[in-house]
C-alpha cells in the first residue's frame, strides 16, 4: 500500500482542498506523469492507503475538511512551510502570525508529532542575510513553541527557474543574492539549530548532505517512523525512494501537478509563472479526476 503524497507539486491543502475530499470520497484520483504525460489510477481507499503526508503554506482551507478524514480512519501529517519571507519572495503567503496559530490549532487537533515545520528554503540576499534569519527564526521558534517537535531547513538550489522568476525580482527590487560557502551555511545552520533546541524543536535537513559536518542531521520527508506514530501500523516495509541527491524519503505516490498553485512564490521550482498557474487551477474543478488539466496519454 502506498504513502499518498498530497503534494510536492503543488498546494493541494491550500487551493484544492476540495478536489481532494472528492476524490476520497470517490476512492480515487488519476495521476498524469509529468514526464510522460501517462495516466495512472491512484486508489485512495482506507485499505489502500499507508497515510498520508500533506505539504501546504496555508491549511486554513483545509481545516473544515480534516476532522472527518481522520474519523474515516485516514492518519496524516502535516509538511509545513513557514518563513516569513519579504512580499517580493511569497507574495501569496500568509503572515506569519496566521500560520502560527494555523499550526498550534493542528497540533491541538492531531498532537506534536503531526506538524512538521519547514524553513525551506534559506535564501541568503541583502534583504535576508544571515543576521536576519538567526533572528527570523528565533521570532518564529517563539511564536511555534509547543506546536512542533521538529524543523527541516535546506538551503536554495539555483536551478532554471530561478532565473526566469526568482533574479529578477530581485533586480527589480534592488536586492542583492548571495551565495556564500558551505563553511558559512554550516555555520548558520547550527545557529538555527541551537536557537531550535532552546524550544524544544530537533532541526534536520533535507537533502543536504554538506551539512553533516554542522552536526545537522538529514531528515526523511516522507517519514515512515512519524508517520507510523501517527497511525499505529508497522511501516518498516516501505521502502525509500530518494528524488535527488541526499534524499532520504521514503515511497510515496504524488498525487498532485506542476503549474497549479497561484502563490507565487518567487524561488518556486513547481510553477512556470503565476499566469499559468492561474488559468490552469481555474481548469480544475472538485469533480476533476486529475489536478492536470491538460489531455493526457494513455496507460
Amino acid at each position: 500500500m502506498p504513502i499518498i503524497s498530497a503534494s510536492r507539486r503543488t498546494d493541494i491543502p491550500a487551493y484544492h482542498s476540495e478536489w481532494f475530499i472528492d476524490k476520497i470520497e470517490r476512492g480515487y484520483c488519476h495521476m498524469i506523469n509529468p514526464f510522460n504525460g501517462k495516466m495512472s489510477k491512484v486508489s485512495l481507499k482506507l485499505e489502500d492507503v499507508e497515510g498520508i503526508v500533506f505539504w501546504s503554506r496555508d491549511y486554513r482551507p483545509m481545516l473544515k475538511h480534516l476532522p472527518r478524514l481522520f474519523d474515516l480512519g485516514y492518519r496524516f501529517y502535516f509538511q509545513f512551510t513557514i518563513i516569513g519571507y519579504p512580499n517580493t519572495f511569497d507574495p501569496g503567503t500568509p503572515s506569519i502570525a496566521d500560520s502560527a496559530k494555523t499550526a498550534h490549532r493542528l497540533m491541538k487537533m492531531f498532537g506534536l508529532r503531526s506538524v512538521v515545520w519547514r524553513y525551506d528554503p534559506i535564501i541568503l540576499t541583502s534583504a535576508t542575510d544571515e543576521r536576519w534569519q538567526i533572528d527570523n527564526f528565533k521570532t518564529l521558534c517563539q511564536r511555534l513553541d509547543g506546536a512542533t517537535d521538529i524543523c527541516v531547513i535546506s538551503f536554495i538550489d539555483h536551478y532554471r527557474k530561478l532565473d526566469r522568476n526568482f533574479f529578477p525580482a530581485l533586480i527589480k527590487s534592488g536586492i542583492d543574492f548571495f551565495d556564500p560557502g558551505w563553511d558559512t551555511l554550516g555555520e548558520l545552520a547550527s545557529e538555527l539549530s541551537a536557537t531550535a533546541c532552546d524550544y524544544g524543536i530537533d532541526v534536520t535537513s533535507c537533502c543536504e548532505p554538506q551539512l553533516k559536518a554542522s552536526a545537522v542531521l538529514p531528515g526523511s520527508c516522507v517519514d515512515t517512523e512519524r508517520l507510523g506514530l501517527m497511525s499505529g501500523a508497522d511501516l518498516s516495509g516501505v521502502k525509500k525512494n530518494r528524488t535527488r541527491k541526499g534524499c532520504l524519503c521514503f515511497s510515496s505516490k504524488d498525487i498532485g501537478a506542476y503549474d497549479t498553485c497561484p502563490a507565487s512564490c518567487a524561488y518556486c521550482y513547481a510553477n512556470h509563472s503565476r499566469e499559468n498557474s492561474v488559468k490552469k487551477m481555474k481548469a480544475i474543478k472538485p469533480a476533476s479526476l486529475s489536478l492536470t488539466a491538460r489531455k493526457a496519454a494513455k496507460p
